[in-house]
């Protein structure tokens, strides 16, 4: 009986710079046989002053929506300063997982993985009673979300509540740089474009061999701008898409594609 591999990506080496405890991706891959190198090349660094912000914001709006792109937002909330009323939409099951971990709530909308996900949901298609959106973010992030809520007719408060930058090198696992020169590393999952500009800042350009895999368009445009060129680019940061998308590359690495 034919059919695709069990584990497609059997002895392939896949970087992963970020570590999580409970990391649905890197599972993803290691079910699908790969060896995953986890390396925090990017910390987070909180905007001063944007917990309070944030607090403030929600006090003043008992009539807005919550926004979440990302757990890493979750950082500036005070769950103390959440009116219950408040409806929340949150990016992908991660950010719901970890919201719930905070507030002991559930979202009222988790989207299917992107902000582009997130546009295409009924509620927040056009408002409704509510016209305002609070979107707590990076301050490095795009503007795209904000500018389609905005052109759905929502009044949307960015704050800009921290920030992404190169981790120390001193981050660096033993024997990665050593790997990464040598070529010794398969594939890069590109988890945003902060961790784009850290592998570059931190390890140095990629080996000719080494396929580049960016989770989601937003990514792999940011890591066009930094000279890398995506091989494929996951259509959203689900585990599931990434990890197709890594095999895509691997298999057909001459051609960026796009995984569905």
């Amino acid at each position: 009986m034919s059919g695709a591999p069990a584990a497609p990506l059997r002895g392939r080496r896949v970087l992963l710079p970020r570590t999580r405890p409970r990391d649905g991706l890197a599972e993803a891959l290691r079910e699908a046989g790969a060896e995953v190198l986890s390396a925090e090349l990017a910390v987070t660094v909180p905007t001063p002053g944007a917990r309070q912000a944030l607090s403030e914001a929600l006090d003043r709006s008992e009539d807005a929506w919550l926004v979440l792109t990302s757990s890493r937002a979750l950082g500036a909330l005070d769950p103390r300063h959440l009116p219950a009323t408040t409806p929340v939409a949150v990016v992908g099951p991660a950010t719901a997982e970890s919201f719930r971990e905070l507030t002991g709530a559930s979202p009222r909308i988790v989207s299917a993985g992107s902000a582009a996900a997130l546009l295409a949901e009924p509620e927040l298609c056009a408002p409704q009673g509510r016209d305002r959106i609070i979107l707590p973010c990076s301050a490095i992030a795009p503007d795209r979300l904000a500018r389609g809520l905005r052109e759905r007719g929502w009044r949307v408060e960015v704050l800009p509540v921290y920030t992404t930058t190169t981790a120390d090198p001193s981050h660096v696992p033993p024997g990665l740089r050593r790997a990464w020169a040598d070529g010794e590393v398969d594939a890069v999952v590109l988890t945003a474009g902060s961790s784009a500009a850290a592998l570059v800042d931190l390890l140095g350009p990629p080996p000719r061999a080494t396929r580049l895999v960016a989770l989601g368009p937003s990514t792999a445009e940011r890591a066009r701008r930094l000279g890398l060129t995506p091989h494929a680019v996951a259509a959203s940061p689900l585990p599931a898409q990434v990890r197709d998308a890594v095999v895509s590359a691997l298999t057909d690495p001459h051609e960026e594609t796009t995984t569905p």
